[in-house]
């Protein structure tokens, strides 16, 4: 074979439908060492399909579809190939000038990997690392350029990285405005090490040409919240309109998935221009009722703000409604807490709570979960633990929030993350914890072991699994929940010589009640 004029693809642990959960895609930034690698393949994550002549991926990620899309104005059909990375070698041949690399968290730094994966190699680092190996001995052969992309491009942003992974060129931002440029200047051999890149406008994004993983579109890009920390926060919100993703919905759909997900980083922001960001009912509804009628069985989202939740209870539940949820269906989204200190709260999140002021904050995410529950959404809250300028005092009333939604018996799924600092100098580590710290960890565990059979149900709902494959996860996902129980007892023993109920009995309700009256 000759090979692909320009080849495109993504590390295995990218290249998966998650047996349509993308929950699944946690097992991820899970540690190698622990973990099978036939679980992961076989279980968890099996690979998308894929030619097993030419070795195409039928299903990518929508940023490689994004990049496909542009290249596709100007290359022919038959020079732009999505390549599964197992089978590079179907693919890759003396034609071949450009391989183009999507990445997540490439080298297992984001705070999801490095909470899951502390002091040890992680599967998505694992699999990007071999991926690399053998494009390295490919390239070696035929002497093309490798280009990577993507949210985790900022990881490999580092002479040194790039030399070991074999990689010419690192585009960190929004590579779909000047993406047809960047791979013809690769082609010509006229390219820097490392460009910086962003869209202007949303005209400039292309559509997509194929399936993406889990039927997931992108509904909108940017946030506008403004959070220090996060690196969404330097993108312009633009959000995709109804007509567009319909036509991309039907790709999907058309392939053969029955659901649509929705991309975005503040789903309820959508067709928002309120300066006190209060959610655009009309908009939002006329989307899901959009893409409900284009023929999939429910429309679900990625990511929601409590601030919004709670701003406009009616709109969840008529989104819920528009979706037939119930007691025996029930959608998971991803929320970020963060902190409910408000100092920390002032300082770092931006208008993350707008239309509600940063004292209100703790209440807000209390009322906003209700919500949720009532109207059978099972959320995944976000923490951060280990602000630069973190005191026990602020760590005290995120431990209390974890409480009381446990107390109340919450539905919910509570993911305590390191802060992870993108300069690299402030990023925490198991090793620094302090007790407050270690508690909020503990709370957060306990809450999730309480939950796991809440979860259980919506994890394994899958078409492609038998009544004894869903005991065998089951059985998994307890197994790891204890493990991580398990992992934490061992952490206290060693950072503070005592056992959890030691420390976690000086940061509860009442004893700090009782210590203030002392």
């Amino acid at each position: 074979m000759t090979g692909k004029r320009i080849v495109l693809t993504a590390d295995r642990s990218l290249m998966t439908n998650y047996r349509g959960n993308f929950l699944y895609g946690f097992i991820a930034c899970g540690p190698y060492e622990l973990i099978p690698e036939w679980v992961f393949d076989k279980v968890f994550c099996p690979s998308v399909e894929t030619d097993p002549v030419t070795g195409e991926a039928k299903v990518a990620q929508c940023g490689l579809r994004r990049i496909e899309g542009a290249l596709l104005k100007e290359y022919k059909r038959d020079d732009v190939f999505i390549a599964q990375p197992d089978v590079l070698d179907k693919a890759i041949g003396p034609d071949t000038k450009v391989v183009g690399i999507n990445v997540m968290d490439p080298l297992g730094m984001a705070p999801v990997t490095t909470t899951m994966s502390p002091e040890m190699l992680s599967y998505v680092a694992m699999k990007f690392k071999r991926m690399c190996a053998k494009i390295i001995q490919l390239k070696k052969q035929y002497k093309f350029k490798v280009l990577v992309g993507g949210n985790g491009a900022w990881e490999l942003a580092k002479p040194d990285r790039m030399r070991i992974h074999g990689l010419d060129t690192v585009v960190v931002g929004e590579a779909d405005e000047l993406a047809l440029d960047i791979f013809k200047d690769a082609e010509n051999g006229d390219i820097p090490e490392l460009l910086h890149t962003f869209v202007r406008t949303i005209d400039n994004i292309p559509e997509i040409t194929g399936p993406t993983v889990n039927s997931l579109i992108e509904a909108m890009r940017g946030c506008g919240r403004g959070c220090d920390f996060c690196d969404v926060n330097k993108r312009s919100k633009k959000d995709f309109p109804l007509e567009r993703l319909q036509r991309e919905a039907k790709i999907n759909l058309d392939y053969g998935f029955d659901s649509i997900w929705l991309q975005s980083d503040e789903m309820l922001l959508y067709g928002c221009d309120s300066k006190d960001f209060q959610p655009n009912k009309d908009a939002i509804l006329e989307l899901w009722k959009g893409l409900k009628s284009s023929g999939a069985r429910f429309v679900g989202t990625t990511h929601m703000t409590l601030s919004a939740v709670t701003a406009d209870p009616d709109l969840i539940q008529k989104m819920s409604n528009i979706n037939g949820m119930s007691n025996s269906k029930w959608l998971s989204t991803n929320l970020g807490v963060e902190t409910v200190s408000p100092r920390l709260v002032k300082k770092h999140l931006g208008v993350k709570t707008k239309p509600f002021q940063p004292e209100e904050w703790g209440s807000v995410v209390r009322e906003g979960c209700r919500i949720l529950n009532e109207n059978h959404w099972f959320p995944a809250l976000t923490l951060i633990i280990g602000w630069p300028d973190e005191t026990p005092e602020d760590t005290q009333y995120t431990i209390e929030l974890v409480e009381d939604l446990s107390s109340w018996k919450m539905k919910g799924l509570l993911a305590p993350l390191l802060y992870q600092d993108y300069s690299e100098k402030n990023s925490m580590h198991f090793g620094n914890l302090n007790e407050s710290q270690f508690t909020l960890f503990w709370r957060c565990w306990e809450n999730n072991l309480r939950v796991i059979n809440d979860i259980i149900p919506i994890i394994v709902r899958n078409k492609s699994f038998g009544p004894m494959m869903k005991v065998f996860m089951a059985m998994l996902i307890k197994a790891g929940t204890w493990a991580i129980m398990r992992y934490l007892r061992g952490i206290c023993k060693e950072l503070f010589d005592q056992t959890p109920d030691d420390i976690i009995s000086k940061y509860t309700k009442k004893s700090i009640t009782m210590t203030i009256k002392s």
